[in-house]
């Protein structure tokens, strides 16, 4: 890497991403973070406390706030970059500069050990890595990449520009929309979990025959799991990002731009709206919908619909301050228990006086 710093002020200011520069051009050879920068790193900064550790290190570039960067003015030999936004200019600059180069293989564009089928159409750029399997009347769009032993089924639907990582499913019929992401070991379309119960107990498959639709920009984690339908579809929207080791049920409908973090899981036909952000470990039941807008914190379980955007923690869900003083009460049980009791003897040694 050999870049100057106005280089990247001039190609981000244009976007509205930086807005000032001040300090000499310097060279940037590497990015780091703030306490391993060296006179050749960019670093950001976006917090107070890493000012003094950027201030140490001298390197030959900062991004930071508006807010800190005055803060870096004895610092005669770094250039100081200043953006409205820190942690959206690392990532953009990053992805721009410093991303890892997937295409960057050593292994021919399609690999002789690739299987796929004569009527699956492989578009312009698209890159196969080893051992792929890619089924009947398959397609894979533009530039795409399928990594080792990743399977597209018959019938499937890969977009422009997406990264399917090694051991990788996406089953029959399913559609993929462009610059999709999915990490290593995602199944996309298996069945869902539909049985029936006969008068002994036992159960009994109902065939699953609807699709998973994933739309654009959406990127799901190593090993989540996302069923097919029972009939239709399950959709993931737009911009939606689901993190490792996420289970979404059949019928499941992901809104616009979710966040989803680890081990999570949305039973089947659940709706969430548009901008929900679920933390670690949080769970929503089956037919359940959820507003936009809404945060589920504290391993939330979602029993029932919330119909009002907010922050929500607990099981059942309480708005989030209700749930830190209930929460806080909870830990004092033992002694209001004791308290009560007390108050219990008291009141019956009154009354018999």
């Amino acid at each position: 890497m050999h870049l100057k710093a106005s280089q990247i002020f001039e190609t981000f200011h244009a976007q509205g991403i930086l807005e000032q520069m001040s300090g000499p051009d310097t060279a940037i050879a590497r990015f780091d973070p703030v306490e391993n920068g060296t006179a050749s790193s960019l670093v950001f900064v976006d917090n107070p406390e890493y000012v003094e550790p950027a201030i140490n290190q001298a390197p030959a570039a900062i991004v930071t706030s508006g807010e800190l960067c005055e803060q870096f003015s004895s610092l005669s030999d770094t250039a100081v970059l200043t953006a409205a936004n820190v942690r959206l200019a690392h990532a953009l600059i990053k992805q721009a500069y410093d991303d890892h180069d997937h295409r960057d293989t050593g292994w021919p564009q399609i690999h002789p050990s690739a299987v796929i089928h004569e009527s699956a159409t492989i578009a312009a750029g698209v890159m196969v890595g080893p051992g792929v399997v890619i089924g009947r009347n398959a397609h894979v769009g533009r530039g795409s990449i399928i990594k080792a032993n990743a399977v597209v089924e018959q019938d499937a639907v890969i977009g422009e520009d997406c990264l399917i990582h090694p051991n990788v499913v996406v089953a029959h019929g399913c559609k993929i929309g462009n610059r999709v992401i999915l990490k290593s070991g995602c199944v996309i379309g298996m069945e869902g979990f539909g049985f029936a119960q006969d008068e002994n107990g036992r159960s009994h498959r109902i065939p699953q025959t609807g699709r998973v639709t994933i739309e654009d920009d959406v990127v799901l984690g190593a090993n989540c799991n996302v069923d097919r339908a029972t009939y239709e579809e399950t959709r993931i929207r737009a911009g939606a990002k689901i993190d490792a080791l996420t289970q979404i049920g059949h019928n499941v409908d992901i809104g616009e731009d979710c966040i989803i973090v680890a081990s999570s899981a949305i039973a089947g036909s659940s709706v969430l709206g548009r901008g929900v952000i679920m933390s670690g470990q949080c769970g929503v039941l089956d037919h359940v919908k959820v507003a936009d807008q809404t945060i589920l914190l504290h391993r939330a379980g979602v029993t029932s619909d919330i119909e009002k955007p907010g922050a929500y923690a607990g099981m059942p869900p309480q708005p989030l301050n209700e749930y830190f003083k209930n929460t806080a009460v909870a830990h004092k049980l033992v002694e209001l228990r004791k308290q009560l009791r007390q108050l219990e003897k008291q009141v019956t040694a009154l009354s018999q006086k």
